[in-house]
């Protein structure tokens, strides 16, 4: 019989290479984190708070508010939906903003400048969710656009703005539901076809 062709690390080898394999990870926990905020001057006025601690809480929260059991799954229209219209409401309030939920079940929160003639930005995503869901999809877009906007209230900024603001939770996004995506954005857009209403 031939020898074999392939070459092997000697055992001394492999068990040096596991050792230092094995001491990465634990390497990797130790070394703080950096925001990259200590290279811009400290991150003073950068509100912290608001912008990383409150925005996670929420973004957990909303997480949490699940039609299934063990996993996110929170559709357009079921009772984890009405949950989470709920939440995302007290959170817009407390950005100073005025709510309310249109037709589809999009909600709004609008900032209004006063005398303003302007058009408005329109900033936000989807609050429902696939089956089996990330927790950042849809969730990231809608809870930064209140935190951003909170500390607007916080910091008496958002009364200078010029042009009307608004973030929008669209309620339908991914379909599930009814097989057919994009139902909140289309009303908002007022471009949807009075005949996919009927199938």
């Amino acid at each position: 019989m031939a020898p074999s062709s392939t070459s092997t690390s000697p055992p001394s080898v492999v068990v040096v290479l596991i050792l230092l394999l094995s001491a990465v990870p634990a390497r990797l926990a130790s070394i703080p984190v950096s925001d990259g905020l200590e290279q811009l001057g400290g991150g003073e006025g950068l509100h912290r708070e608001i912008l990383r601690d409150e925005t996670v809480l929420r973004l957990k929260e909303l997480g949490k508010i699940s039609d299934g059991e063990g996993f996110l799954e929170r559709t357009f229209l079921s009772p984890a939906s009405f949950r989470a219209t709920d939440v995302i409401i007290s959170w817009m309030k407390d950005a100073g903003l005025a709510t309310w939920v249109d037709q589809m079940g999009n909600i709004h929160g609008r900032f209004e400048p006063s005398n303003s003639t302007e058009k408005a930005l329109l900033i936000g995503s989807h609050m429902d969710t696939v089956i089996d869901a990330g927790m950042y999809d849809g969730a990231l877009g809608i809870i930064c656009a209140i935190s951003a906007l909170k500390v607007l209230r916080v910091t008496g900024k958002l009364q200078r703005l010029t042009r009307p603001v608004e973030v929008i939770a669209f309620s339908d996004e991914e379909g599930v539901r009814f097989q057919t995506t994009f139902l909140g954005s289309a009303a908002v857009a007022v471009a949807l076809p009075f005949k996919r209403l009927f199938g």
